[in-house]
């Protein structure tokens, strides 16, 4: 009697164990990077929690990250996270199993701040549309030019791994100092002989001017802009799951993401969908050249 009340007391243990295995989830808040308010990022974070609540993974605690060294500390605790929903660079840094993720390309690029040009807040130019000897020029200085990216942004992460800039400078996201102040930033760096980059999106690229922003020499306005891409794009937003989450729970994530069709604007601004996006199961391939793409 006495050994199978303690058979049943160490199973019991061991279930326990099993089931505190992992708890809760990392977010990397698209509305932290942005620079939003309480209210908004508070917002996003419940979109999410009642989006991922029908799955069977765990919400509690949902926790809101802003860089790779928040996954990175997590990860070695006693008890880590269930997932992370988030950005490859710090998905793939949990070393969790990539379940869902919007496979929509995202193509990073490089505006960079010029010479005083002749004409007043002007379109950026991109590279591609330049004689090959002017390109030439633009990327050679660009190696010297200094950066600014927001941290543990992918776009930062691919413009990084190419070595597109001489340095880059990493600006860590808080209320009101998001991806919209980079611009206002390298403004404010600029001089008409020193140049300066900002990475973000190529679309968001394409459509900057100086126009809305000031820096401390007023010709930032008559500043020439060129855009240089990065080569590799990236995939987007996605749910990594840890080894320990069960097989049905797992399938049943991957399926709530996959199979999503919305125009909540509130649930899409939680996840950083626009307005397409195709959530899939990369292939082991894929996940090898995402690694590669993003690796210094």
């Amino acid at each position: 009697m006495k050994n199978q009340v303690l058979l049943a007391s160490l199973l019991s243990c061991g279930f326990a164990v099993q089931a505190q295995s992992c708890e809760g989830g990392l977010y990397l808040n698209p509305q932290v990077i942005r620079g939003e308010g309480s209210s908004q990022t508070e917002s996003a974070l419940r979109e999410l929690i009642e989006f991922v609540r029908p799955t069977g993974l765990a919400v509690a605690p949902v926790l809101n990250i802003r860089e790779t060294q928040d996954v990175l500390t997590a990860i070695k605790k006693p008890v880590p996270p269930c997932w992370v929903y988030g950005n490859p660079v710090v998905g793939l840094a949990s070393g969790y199993r990539p379940v869902a993720i919007n496979m929509d390309p995202i193509q990073s690029a490089v505006l960079i701040l010029a010479d005083v040009g002749t004409e007043k807040d002007t379109k950026p130019v991109e590279l591609k549309k330049l004689p090959p000897e002017q390109q030439a020029k633009i990327l050679a200085k660009l190696k010297a030019t200094p950066c600014f990216g927001m941290k543990s942004g992918v776009t930062t992460s691919l413009v990084k791994a190419e070595n597109l800039c001489g340095s880059v400078v990493e600006v860590m996201p808080q209320q009101g100092l998001g991806q919209s102040y980079l611009p206002t930033k390298a403004a404010f760096q600029w001089q008409a002989d020193k140049w300066v980059g900002l990475i973000t999106r190529l679309q968001t690229a394409q459509g900057s001017t100086m126009k809305s922003h000031h820096g401390t020499d007023d010709r930032i306005h008559m500043a020439q802009l060129f855009i240089v891409p990065a080569t590799h794009p990236s995939w987007g937003y996605g749910l990594y799951v840890h080894s320990s989450v069960p097989a049905d729970t797992v399938k049943k994530a991957g399926n709530q993401f996959i199979s999503l069709k919305t125009t909540n604007s509130l649930l899409l601004k939680a996840l950083d969908l626009g307005k397409t996006y195709e959530f899939a199961v990369p292939s082991e391939a894929a996940v090898e050249g995402m690694k590669k793409a993003l690796a210094p």
